[in-house]
């Protein structure tokens, strides 16, 4: 039998709606009927000698139908519809695409389905921590899983995903703020009420990027976590404390996840490639550069590992492609605890090669460290400005100029590094050296003329003459024990002294204001200035 168009099939059936709508209402004429079984039989011609088929048995069939009285173009229909089709082996068995074609990324295929499988983050999933007990029991709770990109806060949520799959008092929804909005979050609502009431099962839902909400947004979740109905389970990257509104995060236990570690990042490697079935080149010395050193005792447990990876993995299906350990330290430690980034580059490594040994030199050039983690917006906004003026009040020129760079290198504004460098003249270097505050002031003007990247020197030379300069914070210390006191100061605070008021007219002469003042400079020297409650506080401590 020839093969199915389905372009044609669905045109067919179109043509018979629209042949059979005059044919329906009332009683169908001979002719009319005849007329119809032409069309049909036309329209239908595509099948070949089953349409001839067909349209032959057309008149029997409607012979039969005048006894009892069943529309014959209805039969003719019914039978095509009823009658067995071959389609095609492409259709019939559609051919499933090899795991290196099928588009999906390789951290997703590497994601963990169990806790055994989960690498990473042992501070809050050790065999006997509060979180790994509760997803155990699949107890879960409301919580804000909060780490950088690729520490494994989807991976988490993955878990518990499954864990869902096969409760039968847990379900699961996703979904991202990224390309989800308040409706889609309703719509949620609606689903888990209806699970709720029907098959008694409560909902997870996962939420990734909750940041992206804002802070009126994130009320839609609220009455649904407080009566239980959903368990809210976020993922953000930006510090909940500023991302999240207070009363979301009163309901919500903050997990934090940290950056992977170098080790971690190559036992997940090393599963990847055990899943590729590619062995890593063991003849290849180790010798890391740009002070990067591999532990010993880690490259022998890794050496066993390869050996036994090479003896489990089927000839068959061996990769021609094999990788140094030279490439899998240097990937683990230039991915910057980032699971997906090593992942990543590792996928373009094996699907860039055909054959050979991948090198570091591979390595390298597949991952160029192009950016440097940084928010302008965010926590590192504020802990990098910290690092800085900390650094420089500590006198450490080189760790002030690493710091420095790395906000450059990140992307942040210069203008605010100059103008952190003003503020730490005045407060650090103080009196020590008060041509520092002119030096200061002088960069931050030269950065407003030049802009990027030619400023880059000149916030480099401030931050290092800053460090190397003689301190003298004391006005600053002062600075803060008058404003302790003045905070902490009981009752009225005391009023100006009469003899240092302004006495413009004659009223305020005769009310005292001024009496007892005097500029000669051999009476100044004697006048109380502090109030008299004050007079034996010493804000120096001198």
């Amino acid at each position: 039998m020839m093969p199915l168009n389905f372009a044609i099939l669905r045109e067919s059936i179109l043509r018979y709606k629209k042949t059979d709508a005059p044919s329906c209402s009332g009683k169908t004429s001979p002719s009319c009927s005849k007329k119809s079984r032409k069309e049909q039989a036309q329209a239908w011609s595509f099948l070949g000698n089953s349409s001839r088929s067909v349209s032959s048995s057309g008149q029997h069939k409607a012979q039969k139908a005048k006894n009892t009285r069943i529309d014959p173009v209805s039969q003719d229909v019914s039978s095509i519809v009823n009658s067995e089709i071959t389609l095609p082996d492409s259709c019939q068995h559609p051919r499933q695409k090899s795991d290196n074609s099928s588009g999906v990324p390789l951290a997703e295929k590497m994601r963990p389905v169990t806790l055994d499988n989960y690498i990473g983050q042992d501070n809050i999933l050790c065999n006997n921590s509060y979180l790994r007990t509760l997803i155990m029991q699949d107890n879960f709770i409301n919580m804000i899983l909060w780490g950088p990109p690729g520490c494994g806060k989807t991976s988490l949520a993955n878990i518990i995903h499954e864990r869902c799959r096969g409760s039968e008092k847990w379900r699961y929804s996703s979904l991202s703020a990224c390309t989800s909005g308040v409706q889609d979050v309703k719509n949620v609502v609606r689903e888990a009420q209806g699970a709720l009431q029907l098959r008694k099962k409560r909902t997870v839902l996962f939420m990734d990027e909750v940041h992206r909400f804002n802070k009126a947004q994130q009320d839609i979740f609220l009455p649904h976590v407080e009566n239980g109905l959903l368990t809210l389970v976020g993922a953000t990257t930006e510090n909940p404390s500023f991302s999240l509104n207070s009363a979301l995060l009163s309901r919500c236990r903050v997990i934090t996840l940290d950056a992977l570690s170098p080790s971690s990042i190559r036992m997940i490697l090393r599963r990847a490639l055990k899943k590729l079935n590619v062995a890593v080149d063991r003849e290849t010395k180790m010798n890391m550069g740009n002070g990067l050193k591999a532990d010993e005792e880690t490259s022998e447990s890794d050496e066993e590992e390869d050996d036994l990876q090479y003896k489990e993995t089927d000839e068959e299906t061996k990769s021609t492609v094999q990788i140094s350990k030279e490439a899998i330290h240097w990937l683990s430690e230039m991915s910057g605890g980032d699971a997906r980034c090593a992942l990543n580059t590792l996928q373009i490594l094996m699907e860039s090669h055909s054959s050979g040994v991948i090198t570091v030199n591979n390595a390298k050039e597949a991952l160029q460290r192009s950016h440097v983690l940084y928010d302008r917006k965010g926590d590192e906004h504020y802990n990098f400005a910290s690092a800085l003026q900390k650094s420089i009040r500590g006198g450490d020129d080189n760790a002030a100029l690493y710091w420095t760079m790395r906000m450059i290198r990140g992307g942040e504004d210069p203008r605010f590094i100059a103008r952190r460098l003003v503020r730490t003249a005045a407060e650090d270097i103080g009196l020590g050296m008060p041509e520092a505050l002119t030096f200061a002031v002088s960069t931050m003007q030269a950065v407003q003329m030049l802009g990027m990247p030619e400023s880059d020197v000149i916030l480099a030379q401030c931050a290092v003459y800053l460090a190397r300069a003689h301190h003298n914070p004391e006005v600053y210390s002062a600075m803060n024990r008058v404003n302790e006191h003045i905070n902490n100061y009981a009752g009225p605070l005391p009023p100006v002294p009469l003899q240092l008021r302004n006495a413009p007219t004659a009223l305020m002469k005769k009310l005292g204001y001024g009496h007892g003042y005097s500029a000669a400079p051999e009476v100044v020297q004697t006048i109380e200035y502090m109030p008299e409650a004050l007079r034996n506080v010493n804000f120096f401590n001198r």
